[in-house]
């Protein structure tokens, strides 16, 4: 899972923590709900609508938890809790099929954790009780030490030459056995999609997905809504020109949850909800996601079949 974030570079104005008079701080927090009204107004009018810029509803939704959202693309794209099931379903297959090649299946990537759901931290951190004791991070401690798996044959890895013959299928047989069609990778995911759609392009909904966060970090209403919130974070101390940068602060990346970062994060919440940046970049990205369901309907729909299916045999494997 790798989900993004966030979408702006840093562009820093200058180094966190410099202060500022009250007045000043007030001047900026009153023209914060000016700038996104007038921009989201501008955005609305009977002129040339660019590429970047989509046609979300006049007034949009105030939001601040955006572990709730769903947009129009989500239907057709697991939740992470969703993908790990499946990957640990997938497993399954594929070790049966390596094992009769007297093979073991490669280690997997230890998971570190991540968000819950999907959109969870799509447009920066938005839950201010995880903040108040975590920070910028998705727990406030480590979690808690796997117990040590029992004893098991040791793996062949990658060092054996037989691996990936055996896992692509690029080699008939090894040792004389038959590799199946695709390799032992192939077989699995056979398993894995029994009576599932053809599916020419299984990264479609990802890719839109992609495209159209980007698109819509590019949108004249969400920047103005970004500038708000840099501005709300200026007046309270802090130069950050996006969420991005706070999150990406060297100070918050190690070592324990400071109460500087704890600082930062809540304030970094309270900018969002003030200029409602998260509502706003929510609908405009809606809007823009809309007319690429309708164009790809017909291969989302194959997408969140073979979704289903495979959830359904890994629920089988009592997984989920």
């Amino acid at each position: 899972m790798s989900r993004v974030w966030y979408l702006f570079r840093a562009a820093s104005r200058g180094g966190p923590g410099r202060s500022h008079s009250p007045t000043a701080a007030r001047r900026v927090r009153a023209g914060v709900s000016v700038a996104i009204m007038a921009t989201m107004a501008g955005g609305c009018g009977n002129g040339p609508t660019t590429h970047a810029d989509a046609a979300p509803p006049p007034s949009p939704p105030v939001v601040l938890d955006a572990s709730r959202l769903r947009l129009p693309l989500d239907p057709y794209l697991l939740t992470p809790r969703e993908s790990e099931w499946v990957s640990q379903a997938y497993r399954r297959p594929l070790t049966d099929c390596l094992r009769r090649f007297g093979l073991t299946t490669p280690e997997r990537p230890v998971s570190t954790g991540g968000p819950a759901t999907s959109n969870e931290r799509r447009y920066g951190i938005t839950d201010p009780a995880l903040a108040a004791s975590a920070g910028y991070r998705v727990a406030a401690t480590p979690s808690a030490a796997t117990p040590t798996p029992p004893a098991r044959p040791t793996p062949t890895g990658s060092a054996d030459p037989r691996l990936l013959d055996v896992l692509t299928g690029r080699r008939g047989t090894v040792d004389g056995h038959p590799v199946p069609n695709g390799g032992c990778s192939g077989e699995a995911r056979r398993r894995m999609t029994v009576g599932a759609p053809a599916v020419s392009d299984p990264f479609l909904a990802q890719r839109l997905s992609q495209e159209s966060y980007g698109q819509s970090g590019r949108d004249r209403r969400v920047q103005a809504a970004t500038h708000a919130w840099s501005d709300c974070m200026h007046g309270h101390g802090y130069d950050y020109a996006t969420p991005l940068d706070a999150a990406a602060d060297p100070r918050f990346r190690d070592g324990p949850v400071s109460r500087t970062e704890i600082t930062v994060a809540t304030t970094d919440i309270a900018c969002k909800k003030q200029t409602n940046l998260v509502g706003v970049w929510f609908a405009v990205e809606a809007a823009l996601q809309k007319p690429r369901v309708a164009a790809n309907r017909t291969a989302l729909e194959n997408i969140g079949r073979t979704n289903e299916i495979q959830l359904s045999v890994a629920k089988g494997l009592g997984l989920g």
